[in-house]
This record gives structure tokens, C-alpha cells and sequence, in this order.
């Protein structure tokens, strides 16, 4: 009976299906990119012959990792070690490819086994690469061309293959090159260590670790993965699939709802002969579980396609390989049970208190309840929703979320954009950012430190102030911006101190106000940043978020803290007259053509960073226009079934097909104007409660503006075009005598 009454309504079935679908391939692809994103991460690096991965400590991926190459020395001398072989770990960004991997190792190493050559040859002198075949096929590069990194060329050699998608995204160079490339001289991202022949690994790892506490050593093929890091890529990934959890989660209670209304009078007939109220709950309840489960199995499918599809995307397609465990399934259809259950208790309960003779008297097309006044005021089209104002405002709500999600992303965005345009205080007219060019995180800028003096040498320059940044990640800090400035800098003045005084010592550390409020420190304590001890002299506010949730060292301390010697993250370039800003923009990027140079205005709009965090508003944009139009066409296909007989009878008495069609897509635009106001309120309220949170509220400092409202608005009236377009098509080739006749 069950799979009867859902063939009887096969579109609708089908559509609530499909939504529930979607939310369940989103939790499961997504599930699955994150689990691959965070083992993939974790073992791009310790594959290879050699039994120990050496890496600095607290660094939460070997690209941050940066150990003194004189390190090599002390780690022979350890006994039990028969090799050590230093490594180079580097992303880089090309024309062609956001990501690109760098691995550089010397000619001779046992390392470089790990890499398969399968065409061509493999490393024998500066300037070759031997590239992965992923990379090959993204790059449409072969033996024999060659690749430009930093306006250096790279003529590659051969081609290899791992077994591993990231791995297969980058490319192999000698030592020296990765060097020049990571802007790492005469340092190294890791140590690979082999051991002499029957020798126990426990303890040479003791060993190791008692050389230097700033040490990290994990056996290779089982190098951990920050958990924090990991956390956040999994936290990421269920709230983007949450979005369509909850849109489809509203579109199975609207059809549910529907349901209902629409067989009031066969529910009174079964209650009438004798169906207890529970029966006729379990009877709705059972439906909507059949459909989640039908769902929850279609969304299975669609997940892991989508995940294929999305690991053979050029560029970006090794980051989105997914891994498949049995949680990252049982989160799918653990949705898909939610969702069916959620949804269909309102409506079985509605069922379940029907009264029979009531029941039995409807004639369907009605409302949901007593119209009040606004059932005469507007439109006809504003009319009808209003009558049937409960299905209006859950299916406006489900659309709303998808609504909300945009408003709230652009916030944040142009948030962003604005805070890392005042970092530091270079937001001041005529000041200029430089960083390292074709980075794909601006974190792993480099500059060498030298150029310093060559660009407060340059006309119009007024000062120059070099900055480092690092942060950490661990159990007691979530998440701890490092700054280290020169306290003689201009840069200095930007950080306002509310609290205590400068820094005067090494040992020395400046607060900012949020992260002094959510870790409980004030001037005086001492606190500790990645194993060193610091005493807090002074808190500092600036209004830019991301500098006020962690603290200032000195720079000299900050690049020893961070082993980068002579090598900062940005200058911040002061010019003399904001009308030479230009110019010396101009004139750095001729004498530096390795770096970006930017008016500090535009600078986080010329970061990957904000590039990527835009692409992926534009992915959940088409989530929340995905789900949310099936949304609005199931709803618009209820509201047709509903109204049938009404239908036919604007026909009978003379509507055109022309003016039914144009009623319907009329309703669907109102509807979804309604889901704009309603996201668009629901954005801003959302996002300013987050702000409250703990740790990572403070970074939450939304910007609101006209674009970021009219573009939720416009995808919500594209949304009510693409769901009212079937609806509406349907309803206007409606016969009068067959709808006259529908019951």
C-alpha cells in the first residue's frame, strides 16, 4: 500500500526524492573528499624505501616544516642511522594549475625510488623535472617541454606515477632547485632517515627526538595529520552538505504536508472504517521513510559519482579524491533517515488527528485554515500562496536556507577582504603589500630578507616594514595568529595598545584583545606558543580580526621561533605622497619579478586565498540552485494537483493557456522573493550569533553591501524561472472537462 500510494504521485515522489538525494550525495562526497584530503595530506610525503620522517614539530604540514640542512650532520651521527636524505616540500600556482606540488631531492637518493618513472628518465642535474602524470595530463605536458616556475625554466625529463592523486600533482627537482623555488636556502622541509640493516625503530626515534625537542619523527607511511587541521576539512565539508540537508529536509515535509491535504477525504474514509489514529501515523510516517530510504540510496550513488567526476577535474582534481569508509556512508544514510523521519512527523500527526466526518467532507483546494485579511489584498498570485500560507512558509524556508548560505558567504568575503586589506596597517592610502608571487596560500610567502633595504633605497619610499607570520594549531589554541614585527616599525603604530607596554625582549609578547578574552590572559602571565615561553607585556586592539586573535613577537624571535632565518612573509611599503604608490608598485615588480606587488587596498583580491574562497561560494551557489529549485517545483507541482478543479475551472469560464501559465510563474516568483527576504534575514541573524563564538567568532567580521543582497535575491528569482517553468507548463495544458472532473 505504501509503494502504492507513492507510485500514484510518481512526479512528486520522484522530485522528493531527488531532493533528498542531493543532500545525501553532498554529505557523502564531501565526507569523502574530507577523508581523503586529510589521509592523502598526511602521506603525500612518507612513502619511499627509508624507514623515519624527520619534520619540524608543531608544524602542521611538511610545506610549513623548515629545518637548518646542517641538521643532516647531527642525524648520521645518531647511532642506528645508516642514511640521511634532506627533502624539499613546496606548493607553487601556475597559469595552468592552482596547485602544483614541488618535491626536490638529490639525484642519488633512495627517495627518489618512490617515484616510478614510466616514460622518459629520471633527475640528473639542475633545471630538469621529472613531472607526475597527473600534472602531465593537467599541464598537457610531455617529455621534452618545458615548464616555467618563477620565470625560471624547468625542461622535463620524464613522467612518473606513485599510486597516490596528490603526489601525481607535482613534479620532482633536485635539491638546490626546490630550495630556490620554496625560498629555503640552506634549509629543508624534512629529513628522510634510513636505518641500518636489523635495527629497531622505537629506539632511534628516542634517539632523534632527544637531539632537539623543535624535532618531529614519524615513521614513513604513518605520518600523522594535524587533528585540528583534519578537523576543520571535515567540519567544512558537513556544513556545506548541511545546507542541502536542510533544504531537502523541508522539501520532504512539504511534500509530506501535501500528501496529507491532498487525500483528507481517503484518510477519513480509512478512519471511518475503523484505522485507529496510530495506524494512520504509521501509514504517513512509513511513506516518508520509504521515500528517505529511497533517497538515501539514489544520493549514495550520485555521492561517489560526483566524487569521481569531481577527482578528475583538471588542476584541483588530486585535492578532491575521495576516500570511502563505512562512517562516511553511515553519515549518507543516517541523513536520509533524519530527513525521513523529520519530515514526515508533523504531517502523520496532522493525518492522525483527522476526524472522520470533517475528512470526509473536504473537497480539496482549500487553505490552511481561516485566510484573514490578506486573502483579499494583492495579486491573485499572492492570494493563493497566502491561502496555503503553512506550505508557503516551509517551502520558502527550505529555498531561505540556500538564500541565507549566499548571504552569509558574501558577508564574510568581503569581511575578509577587508580585514587582510588593513593587516598590519597597510590599509592607509598609498601604502603597498608585497609578498611572494604564485603562492597558492599566502601563508607560505617568502621574501628574502635583503630586499628590505633595496626597496627603502627606491624613490618616494618612506619606510618599509618587514612581517612574519606563522600560527598554531593544537589543543589549547584552535587557532593562534603569530605576527613577528620589528618593534622599531611603522608598522608598530597600527597595534593600539590598550594594556601594559611594548615589546623590549626576545622573550617578549604582545596579546591582542580577542585572543587575550577567549584564553584568559592578561598583562603579566605567561603563556606558551609552540614549546617557548613568553611573558605577555602588553594587549593590543586594531579592529582587524585576524590580528587581534593571536600576538606580536619580535621579528627576529618570530623567524627563530619559525626557523626562517633572513626570510620574511610581506613587506608593508610606505610611500612618501599616496600619488607614487603607482609608480613604486611598478618599479618593485620590475627589480623583483618573483614577488607581487600591490596597492594594499587590492591586495587580498589578488591572493589565491580570497580567489579560491570565491570559487567555492560560486560551488555552493549552485548546491543551494540545485536543491532549491527542486524545492520550488515540487512545491509549484502540489500546488497544480491541489488546485486541479480551480484550474479547470478559470478555464471553462475563459482563461487562456497564456494567463494560466503566466499566474503560476507568478507564484513561483512571489514565493521566491519571499525566500530572499526571509534568507536574507536569516543570513545576517545567523552570522551575526557566530560572532559570539569562541576562538573563531572573533574572525567573523562580516561586510554587508548592496551586491552581496541583489545576488541572493537574483539566484532566489532564478530559482522561481527554472521550478515554475514545468508547473506552470503543466497547469496551462490542463483540459476543462478532465479538471472539472478531478477529484
Amino acid at each position: 500500500m505504501i509503494l502504492r500510494n507513492l507510485r500514484r504521485r510518481a512526479i512528486r515522489s520522484l522530485l522528493t526524492l531527488l531532493g533528498i538525494g542531493v543532500g545525501v550525495a553532498a554529505v557523502i562526497s564531501l565526507g569523502a573528499i574530507a577523508q581523503g584530503l586529510a589521509q592523502n595530506y598526511a602521506t603525500v610525503v612518507a612513502g619511499g624505501e627509508n624507514e623515519l620522517l624527520v619534520t619540524q614539530a608543531n608544524a602542521i604540514d611538511p610545506a610549513f616544516s623548515s629545518l637548518d640542512l646542517t641538521l643532516a650532520d647531527r642525524l648520521r651521527q645518531v647511532p642506528g642511522v645508516e642514511r640521511v636524505e634532506p627533502g624539499v616540500y613546496a606548493w607553487v600556482t601556475t597559469e595552468a594549475l592552482p596547485f602544483l606540488l614541488i618535491f626536490g631531492y638529490e639525484p642519488d637518493s633512495v627517495a627518489l625510488r618512490h617515484y616510478n618513472v614510466v616514460a622518459g628518465r629520471g633527475l640528473r642535474r639542475s633545471g630538469e623535472m621529472v613531472l607526475g602524470r597527473r600534472a602531465a595530463e593537467s599541464l598537457k605536458m610531455g617529455v621534452g617541454d618545458t615548464l616555467r616556475l618563477y620565470g625560471r625554466p624547468y625542461q622535463i625529463v620524464g613522467i612518473y606515477e606513485t599510486g597516490q592523486a596528490l603526489e601525481e600533482s607535482g613534479g620532482v627537482v633536485v635539491l638546490e632547485d626546490a630550495q630556490a623555488i620554496a625560498k629555503k636556502e640552506r634549509r629543508v622541509s624534512l629529513f628522510q632517515v634510513g636505518l641500518r640493516r636489523g635495527q629497531e625503530v622505537e629506539p632511534v626515534i628516542r634517539r632523534i627526538q632527544a637531539l632537539d625537542r623543535d624535532l618531529k619523527v614519524s615513521r614513513t607511511g604513518a605520518l600523522e595529520s594535524n587533528q585540528q587541521w583534519s578537523e576543520i576539512l571535515e567540519g567544512f565539508a558537513l556544513g556545506v552538505a548541511g545546507i542541502a540537508i536542510l533544504i531537502g529536509g523541508l522539501g520532504m515535509m512539504n511534500a509530506m504536508i501535501m500528501s496529507v491535504l491532498e487525500r483528507t477525504r481517503e484518510i477519513g474514509t480509512l478512519r471511518a472504517l475503523g484505522w485507529s489514529r496510530a495506524r494512520v501515523l504509521a501509514l504517513i510516517l512509513a511513506e516518508s521513510m520509504a521515500l528517505s530510504l529511497g533517497g538515501g540510496l539514489a544520493g549514495a550513488v550520485l555521492g561517489v559519482a560526483l566524487t569521481e567526476l569531481a577527482a578528475r577535474a583538471p588542476g584541483v582534481g588530486a585535492m578532491l579524491v575521495g576516500v570511502y569508509t563505512p562512517k562516511v556512508f553511515a553519515q549518507g544514510l543516517g541523513t536520509a533517515w533524519v530527513l525521513g523521519l523529520v519530515g514526515g512527523v508533523y504531517p502523520a500527526w496532522r493525518a492522525a488527528g483527522l476526524q472522520p466526518v470533517e475528512a470526509l467532507r473536504y473537497e480539496g483546494g482549500g487553505g490552511d485554515g481561516a485566510a484573514g485579511g490578506l486573502s483579499r489584498v494583492g495579486p491573485a498570485a499572492f492570494r493563493n500562496l497566502w491561502r496555503r500560507r503553512l506550505r508557503t512558509l516551509v517551502a520558502a524556508t527550505g529555498i531561505g536556507i540556500g538564500v541565507a548560505t549566499l548571504v552569509m558567504l558574501g558577508g564574510l568575503t568581503n569581511g575578509f577582504i577587508q580585514q587582510l586589506n588593513n593587516l598590519a596597517g597597510s590599509g592607509t592610502p598609498g601604502s603597498i603589500t608585497v609578498m611572494q608571487k604564485d603562492v597558492p596560500d599566502m601563508s607560505l610567502s617568502a621574501l628574502d630578507e635583503r630586499m628590505v633595504s633595496a626597496i627603502r633605497a627606491m624613490p618616494h619610499v618612506q619606510a618599509v616594514s618587514p612581517v612574519v607570520l606563522g600560527f598554531e594549531m593544537s589543543e589549547n589554541f584552535p587557532l593562534f595568529i603569530v605576527l613577528g614585527i620589528d618593534p622599531g616599525s611603522p608598522a608598530m603604530r597600527h597595534y593600539r595598545l590598550i594594556q601594559g607596554r611594548g615589546i623590549r625582549r626576545p622573550n617578549e609578547i604582545l596579546l591582542g584583545k580577542s585572543a587575550a578574552e577567549d584564553y584568559g590572559f592578561q598583562a603579566g602571565d605567561t603563556i606558551e606558543v609552540l614549546g617557548n615561553r613568553y611573558r605577555v607585556v602588553g594587549i593590543y586592539e586594531t579592529g582587524v580580526a585576524w590580528e587581534e586573535v593571536g600576538g606580536i613577537l619580535a621579528l627576529r624571535e618570530a623567524q627563530r621561533l619559525f626557523n626562517r632565518p633572513r626570510s620574511v612573509s610581506y613587506l608593508f611599503v610606505d610611500v612618501d605622497r599616496p600619488e607614487d604608490a603607482e609608480a613604486v608598485r611598478q618599479a618593485i615588480r620590475r627589480r623583483f619579478p618573483d614577488v607581487s606587488a600591490s596597492l594594499s587596498s587590492e591586495f587580498a583580491q589578488n591572493t589565491n586565498d580570497i580567489q579560491q574562497t570565491q570559487a567555492m561560494a560560486g560551488a555552493i551557489s549552485l548546491l543551494a540552485i540545485i536543491v532549491g529549485g527542486i524545492v520550488v517545483t515540487n512545491t509549484m507541482v502540489m500546488s497544480i494537483h491541489e488546485r486541479t478543479r480551480e484550474i479547470g475551472t478559470l478555464r471553462a469560464l475563459g482563461w487562456a493557456r497564456g494567463r494560466i501559465l503566466g499566474q503560476v510563474m507568478e507564484e513561483s516568483l512571489y514565493l521566491c522573493l519571499l525566500s530572499a527576504l526571509l534568507g536574507s534575514a536569516l543570513g545576517v541573524g545567523l552570522l551575526t550569533l557566530a560572532t559570539a563564538l569562541p576562538y573563531f567568532g572573533a574572525l567573523l567580521r562580516p561586510v554587508w553591501d548592496v551586491f552581496t543582497f541583489a545576488q541572493a535575491a537574483g539566484v532566489a528569482l532564478v530559482l522561481g524561472l527554472l521550478g515554475g517553468v514545468y508547473p506552470a507548463w503543466r497547469a496551462a495544458g490542463l483540459q476543462p472537462v478532465e479538471a472539472l472532473r478531478y477529484e
